[in-house]
């Protein structure tokens, strides 16, 4: 597929955009509603717990202030009947605090689990109406991959960045187990052997690892990739690191770069080649993607209800497209592109600016907001 804007000038990114800007859309009237109530939940019982502490701030002060009178008005009393009126009036005054403050402790707790309880399903909820849109739809993210093999499976974390927001995605893999010769082919690694028959001299051996399986892949996005292999039998192992284009090769523990004999041996562009694969594997083979927590300036966007700013970030880089996709465009308050399949079969998509507007002002005053973010008021 090749996305152009009207006049045929390539996108920025080759994405179908207008359906990611109705994803966008969709997700807003989700999620934005829901973010209102966990608001709204919060605040009130928030004023719950409040009062319910001021309660017992209250009931404490009262037992203590009753227990400071009685021992002042008995205080140098040597009458048998006063002092047994004023334990019996002691004990009754802890005996009812205590089982005030009591109740009123149990129930701020309860409250405290609920409310909890109640936060956490939203967020939840929250979390699982925004993966689509951290899938696929956050454009120029710097992303960084940590995979490794999991209970028999290769697994990993997604980290990623934008414009002082982050976010962590856990990722599944299309092969629970992959070897080199599966995602690259034959590799031979050089190392030293003892041979001879008379006496024992080293020589270089190559060892084919190419059905060795990879147990770990961790690329920066960048130029920065280790990886790890090892036998089925976990009995034989060797690692990459790779800085662009520089490479550290250990078999075991023996590093084969740092030897000249052993680097002579290695043939460095079917590393390179295993290393480039790799990067494509980890990118581009993700089976599945969760979306587990937002951070804004550090801090939890979820919990903290700042998810409606981080629509907002995103809706900066989608108005960017927007207004360039009107200024490129024949038709007036159409946002159009153009899709070119591989066969030479040409389409058209758009959406209206009063289209998009209509669905963003069902929000309220976030989405009018949204809606002069991205251009469409």
């Amino acid at each position: 597929m090749n996305y152009t804007f009207q006049d045929s000038t390539e996108l920025p990114l080759q994405r179908d955009f207008i359906q990611d800007l109705n994803n966008f859309i969709e997700m807003a009237k989700k999620v934005l509603p829901l973010e209102n109530s966990a608001i709204e939940l919060s605040e009130e019982e928030s004023e719950e717990i409040s009062s319910l502490e001021t309660r017992i701030e209250e009931m404490t002060r009262f037992g203590k202030d009753i227990q400071q009178y009685v021992d002042q008005r008995s205080n140098g009393a040597e009458n048998k009947e006063i002092l047994e009126c004023r334990n019996a009036v002691m004990d009754v005054c802890t005996e009812v605090t205590n089982r005030g403050l009591k109740e009123l402790s149990q129930k701020l707790e309860q409250i405290k689990r609920e409310s909890e309880s109640g936060i956490y399903k939203i967020e939840m909820d929250l979390l699982n109406n925004l993966n689509p849109l951290f899938r696929s739809g956050i454009y120029g993210s710097d992303k960084a991959y940590y995979v490794s093999m999991s209970d028999g499976a290769l697994k990993g974390i997604l980290k990623a960045s934008f414009s002082g927001m982050e976010y962590t995605c856990d990722l599944t893999y299309a092969h629970e187990i992959i070897t080199v010769r599966e995602i690259y082919g034959e590799l031979f690694i050089p190392t030293w052997t003892k041979a001879g028959i008379f006496s024992k001299e080293n020589k270089v051996k190559m060892i084919d690892v190419s059905d060795y399986m990879i147990t770990s892949m961790n690329y920066d996005g960048d130029k920065h990739v280790d990886l790890s292999f090892e036998n089925k039998k976990g009995e034989q192992r060797f690692k990459i690191i790779s800085d662009n284009s520089t490479y550290q090769i250990y078999h075991g523990e023996l590093d084969v770069t740092a030897d000249e004999t052993l680097l002579r041996s290695l043939t460095l562009d079917s590393v390179a080649g295993l290393v480039d694969d790799v990067k494509k594997y980890v990118e581009l083979f993700i089976k599945s993607q969760t979306l587990k927590q937002i951070l804004l300036d550090g801090k939890d966007a979820v919990r903290n209800n700042e998810v409606f700013d981080c629509l907002k970030l995103i809706a900066e880089q989608y108005g960017d497209i927007v207004r360039e996709s009107l200024d490129r465009g024949y038709v007036k308050n159409e946002i159009t592109i153009k899709i070119e399949s591989s066969d030479g079969t040409r389409t058209e998509k758009y959406i209206t600016k009063e289209e998009a507007f209509d669905q963003l002002a069902e929000l309220g005053s976030e989405g009018l907001e949204l809606a002069s973010i991205l251009g469409v008021d």
